[in-house]
């Protein structure tokens, strides 16, 4: 292509964060939708046609519903990147989170996943561990593990490391839920960031610094050796 197409994503609404607070269930997941997820289609649109070429298969962009399971309250959003066109969150996947406190850029597991007992195993006794510390030092990412908690809260963050990897499943094994590597914007201090053209351009940035280990790892057949496990539930 001679010429790459404006992008699309103009940067997140400033009015959105305050939505996760709003206390009925159903309007707030109305409105986060309603309000959010349009910029986040958009980044979604301008993300697929970048890093896709760059893939070793094309990637898909996935919104949430936000209403499953039905008693699920909503206290984040996200757009997700995995080259499955359905089931994404039974494997890794290249997320952009955005919460109340803060907006995250990362490659995330759910812990429930059936593969990520596979992903464990390679970081602890293979190479793939080394490559993650590498590309964490080298691109100014974070191990991060996050454990459930009551709305509104949501989640909370337990652990965060720039190269303990071994202690983020430590972490895991005790209460969390959520593994990531990534960047990390908190709110309020970056909401002229987050809500500018340039969180598009830093996801483009932080997802192509991940591609390869996203493309390596979602490469791996979950059933292929992994231990059986419960069905993925979702936690960015």
């Amino acid at each position: 292509m001679l010429f790459e197409p404006e992008p699309k994503f103009r940067g997140l609404p400033r009015e959105g964060f305050a939505l996760f607070s709003l206390p009925d269930r159903e309007q707030r997941r109305r409105e986060i939708v309603a309000t959010i997820h349009p910029a986040l289609a958009a980044l979604g649109d301008d993300l697929v046609a970048r890093l896709s070429p760059l893939a070793e298969r094309p990637l898909h962009a996935h919104l949430p519903r936000l209403d499953w399971p039905r008693d699920y309250q909503p206290f984040c959003t996200w757009l997700a990147l995995s080259r499955e066109t359905h089931g994404y969150q039974s494997g890794p996947q290249l997320n952009l989170g955005v919460h109340a406190t803060h907006v995250a850029i990362r490659l995330g597991w759910d812990v429930a996943a059936a593969g990520f007992g596979r992903f464990e195993f390679l970081c602890r006794h293979a190479d793939l561990g080394a490559e993650l510390l590498a590309l964490a030092a080298g691109s100014g990412l974070a191990f991060r593990v996050y454990a459930s908690a009551r709305w509104p809260a949501g989640s909370r963050e337990v652990f965060c490391s720039t190269d303990d990897l071994a202690g983020s499943f430590a972490e895991i094994a005790r209460h969390g839920v959520w593994w990531e590597l990534g960047r990390t914007h908190p709110l309020p201090a970056a909401l002229d960031l987050v809500s500018s053209p340039a969180l598009g351009e830093e996801a483009a940035a932080v997802f192509t610094a991940l591609l390869a280990v996203y493309d390596r790892i979602a490469g791996h057949d979950p059933a292929d050796g992994a231990p059986d496990e419960p069905g993925a539930t979702g936690h960015p």
